[in-house]
């Protein structure tokens, strides 16, 4: 009776055992169609191959069935893999008895008799290849058809299974393979592609062997096919004759490597296996090839290395995106995408300044400038004296030359005008990032650099002029919708800076007529070097491409005096010419562009600005917008009347004997000393001593004009003592008065009218003062600080 129990209890425990296991067993059972990151395939804007971002297990592919299955390939697929798939719960018992039969007899796995729902488990859950996982993926496979259908196992097959060359998936083979949809494939491609999972790594099309592999396999499959009577004997004989149009394996352009990583890392972000890029492959070639041939010329220079892009100005897509001049160069850092980098604009930025001047009302492009040096204090009472990149000034000159001539000093007055915050503001609006508005964190030299942007920023700005003040998005994907536009400059500011950079008369004479920046047809084009030419910088835009050129070194090395025009805008203008004929061919070019809507052109003087008078020995036309037109009369050329015996104007004391009445250039006061260094005949701006006007004030005194207060600057030991100078100036009465000037107590030097000096800077704390040289009086002294 104990022995009885005893083998009932046995038995319960065995039971309890193998209950136990069963449960284990069916937990462990994946029943689910599991979902794996796709591939990102990204095309250029004409279907040629850019680059893929991989997806689960850095494999291609993955990418969902169509909606309605390709019939060509799911019968190939079913007549290779699994002839009775639609007869079958997800097991096919007598495939099973024969593989059983074979593996008992061998005491190992020969044949495993697997449906295509047991492929689907064994690819979802791969393991060892032994009688246990084929249990499991028999399981499995039953509880895949009976929880989805066959339909959905098919479909997962087909997204999941391997196609050789890491691709998984049949829609993803047929695009490497054939590029096409797999909707399109013919039936000897359908039966090509149904072949390679069985051996995906011995049928590699792209071997030789393997190829030879996979058409014998894909011979047999259409022979099965015609013989299940899916395809005729006609069809049969024209699929094995067919050619199979196998393309070539997809390479990654070298020239576009940067634009390859950028245009991949937003392909994540997409929800879409393909993406179109706005990138043209065939013009970003040409761009390519044209950098590094403008970077070869200035290879002595000093130049390792460039970037650039090309956009639509209409649409905002980017054309070409170059990053380097070669990806692989470990010298010039080619790894490094220049695109992105922030560097120094130089002058690129100076349109933006004068069109919130035009904006605010404050200037015309007839409102004179003066390119004189000047004396610039910075918020923190520190001195800035700026120079033109030439070390040269120009005097009086109106806003339309002194933008297209880009000089430095009339942008800083410009700027004075604008406001460095309103600056800011705008640039931040234009899509400028990483702006500090800490205080004096800039200052004036805004307008000549010192706020770095990356080339994608400056672009968009560009854009803005090129749509008349509103602002236009880059844009990388050709289905990516146009962003809102938002006005950011008034129309007729945007036009005129747009008009002013394309007058080709406007740039001389710093620009010769026939450089790289003059054009047959309407374009806008501005240069920029850095400070220390340690970049290069050119933008253009016509009425429908952008282009701009970088040309500099990763490591801020100075170039050897490269700067924006030698440098940058010769690449521009030939790529330019290169790209513009082939892009909307079916539209005029636009010979030029036209002035703002609404203005009128007026004759001024082209040394003031004001309408010309009778004494203007030249006239120019200017365009106004409405209510800006200037109304008095030219006050730089006049009739002056001078004292004979020393050539001062004649007082109101002079004998009409003593007098000779001239025409003149009567310039203000801030421009006699430019105008005497270039040998001009100019109305004196003191009264002759001999008949003043007012005898009783020409008491004899002497004070300093310039500097005022106290001034404190920097030195820079690296800039030659010819440039680290302070202009010395001092009214004096009588004017024909010499003075020396001391500093420090020591004479520096002794000069007579316009009683002027510069003085060579040195460190440290100095007392400026001005004394005549045949009289006592001494003007008040000025206290300068030069710190290191």
């Amino acid at each position: 009776m104990s022995s009885s129990r005893t083998r009932w209890r046995r038995a319960a425990a065995l039971v309890g055992v193998l209950v136990a296991a069963g449960a284990w067993f069916v937990s462990r059972l994946q029943d689910g169609l599991l979902a794996y990151e796709p591939s990102r395939l990204v095309l250029d804007r004409r279907g040629a191959y850019l680059g893929e971002v991989p997806g689960a297990g850095e494999e291609l592919g993955y990418w969902p069935v169509p909606y309605v299955l390709p019939e060509r390939i799911v019968q190939a697929t079913l007549v290779t893999e699994d002839r009775h798939f639609y007869e079958h719960p997800g097991v096919y018992l007598p495939s099973v008895g024969r593989a059983l039969k074979q593996n008992v007899r061998n005491l190992r796995v020969i044949s495993g008799a697997s449906t295509l729902a047991m492929q689907v488990a064994r690819m979802q859950t791969p393991g060892e290849r032994n009688l246990v996982h084929k249990a499991r993926e028999a399981v499995e496979a039953l509880l895949l058809v009976h929880r989805h259908g066959h339909e959905k196992v098919l479909r997962q097959y087909l997204a999941i299974a391997p196609y050789g060359n890491r691709v998984h998936g049949v829609v993803r083979a047929a695009r490497l393979y054939f590029d096409k949809p797999v909707e399109d494939v013919s039936w000897a491609q359908a039966a090509f592609l149904a072949g390679l999972p069985q051996l995906p790594g011995r049928m590699n099309p792209y071997d030789a062997e393997g190829l030879r592999r996979a058409l014998k396999r894909s011979h047999r499959i259409l022979r099965a096919l015609h013989e299940q009577g899916a395809i005729s004997r006609e069809e049969l004989d024209r699929a094995l004759d067919a050619d199979l149009g196998l393309v070539p394996r997809p390479q990654r352009m070298p020239e576009a490597l940067h634009a390859v990583l950028e245009w991949s890392a937003l392909a994540r972000t997409r929800s879409q296996p393909i993406s179109t890029a706005t990138l043209d492959l065939e013009i970003q070639s040409k761009v390519a090839h044209i950098l590094r041939r403008n970077l070869a010329r200035w290879d002595g220079a000093g130049a390792g290395n460039t970037a650039g892009l090309v956009v639509d100005t209409e649409t905002g897509d980017v054309l070409a995106y170059v990053g380097s001049r070669d990806f692989f160069s470990e010298e010039h850092r080619g790894a490094i995408d220049f695109v992105k980098q922030r560097r120094s604009p130089g002058s690129t930025l100076k349109p933006f300044l004068y069109g919130l001047a035009l904006e605010k009302g404050s200037v015309t492009a007839a409102t004179e400038l003066a390119d004189t040096p000047m004396d610039m204090r910075t918020e923190n009472g520190r001195a800035y004296v700026p120079e033109n990149v030439s070390h040269s000034f120009l005097g009086p000159m109106l806003l339309r030359e002194s933008l297209g001539n880009s000089r430095n000093i009339p942008a800083l007055r410009v700027l004075q005008e604008v406001g460095v915050e309103p600056a800011l503001r705008f640039l931040e609006k234009g899509g400028v990032a990483r702006i500090s508005y800490e205080p004096d964190r800039y200052g004036l030299g805004l307008a000549v650099g010192n706020l770095h942007v990356t080339m994608e920023e400056l672009s968009e700005l560009y854009l803005v002029l090129a749509h008349e003040g509103e602002t236009r998005s880059l844009r990388r994907f050709v289905d990516e919708p146009v962003k809102p536009s938002r006005r950011l400059m008034t129309r007729e500011a945007a036009q005129l800076v747009r008009h002013i950079l394309a007058d080709p008369l406007a740039r001389r004479p710093t620009f010769p007529a026939g450089s790289a920046l003059d054009y047959p047809y309407a374009v806008a084009v501005k240069t920029g070097t850095s400070q220390g030419y340690r970049d290069a910088w050119a933008v253009a835009f016509s009425d429908r491409l952008l282009v701009a050129v970088w040309v500099g070194n990763h490591d801020w090395r100075r170039m050897n005096g490269l700067g924006g025009l030698m440098g940058a805008a010769g690449a521009v203008h030939e790529i330019l010419d290169a790209v513009m004929p082939g892009w909307r061919p079916y539209r005029p070019v636009l010979d030029s562009f036209p002035p703002p809507a609404g203005a009128t052109a007026i004759d001024v003087c082209p040394l003031s600005g004001r309408l010309a008078g009778p004494e203007c020995p030249h006239r120019k036309s200017e365009w106004f917008v409405a209510g800006t037109a200037p109304t008095k009369a030219c006050p730089f050329h006049a009739r002056v009347r001078l004292d004979r015996r020393n050539g001062l104007l004649a007082g109101a004391t002079c004998a009409e004997r003593d007098v000779v009445t001239r025409v003149m250039l009567a310039l203000p006061e801030e421009y006699e000393q430019w105008a005497r260094r270039q040998h001009l005949d100019i109305a004196p701006l003191r009264e002759s001593p001999l008949c003043p006007s007012h005898p009783e004030e020409l008491e004899p005194k002497v004070a300093i004009r310039e500097p005022k207060g106290t001034v404190r600057l920097l030195y820079d030991p690296d800039t030659p003592a010819s440039a680290s100078t302070l202009r010395l100036t001092a009214d004096v009465t009588p004017s024909t008065e010499p003075i020396v000037w001391l500093v420090d107590g020591v004479p520096v030097a002794t000069v007579t009218y316009p009683h002027e000096f510069r003085w060579s800077v040195r460190p440290g704390q100095h007392t400026i003062t001005a004394a005549m040289v045949h009289r006592s009086q001494v003007s008040q002294p000025v206290t300068v600080v030069v710190e290191d």
